[in-house]
C-alpha cells in the first residue's frame, strides 16, 4: 500500500512540474514571437448580430468597427483595440 501512495504522489509531483514546464515554454513563445503564436479568428456575432469586426494590425485583436479607434493610412482605414495599439503602430 505504502508503494502505491509514494508512486501515486510522484505521479502528481511529475505531472505538476510538466505543466509549470509547458506553461514557462509557452510565456517565452509568446515573448519572442511578440504575442502572436497562432493566427486569431474573430468570435461569432452575440445573438445573430451583424456586427462588422476588423482586426488590430498590431496585436491581431479584432474590435467591433463602431467602438475601435481608427487610423486612416494611405487611404486606408486601419481599425486599432486600444491607443497603445494605435501609437505603436509604424505605417
Amino acid at each position: 500500500m505504502f508503494v502505491f501512495l509514494s508512486r501515486l504522489v510522484m505521479l502528481v509531483i511529475a505531472l505538476s512540474v510538466l505543466r509549470s514546464a509547458v506553461a514557462f515554454l509557452q510565456g517565452l513563445w509568446m515573448d519572442l514571437t511578440g504575442g502572436k503564436a497562432t493566427q486569431r479568428r474573430p468570435p461569432p456575432a452575440a445573438n445573430g448580430g451583424t456586427t462588422v469586426l476588423q482586426q488590430d494590425p498590431v496585436c491581431g485583436t479584432y474590435v467591433p468597427t463602431e467602438t475601435s479607434l481608427k487610423r486612416i493610412v494611405d487611404g486606408k482605414v486601419l481599425h486599432f483595440c486600444s491607443n497603445d495599439c494605435r501609437d505603436r503602430y509604424k505605417a
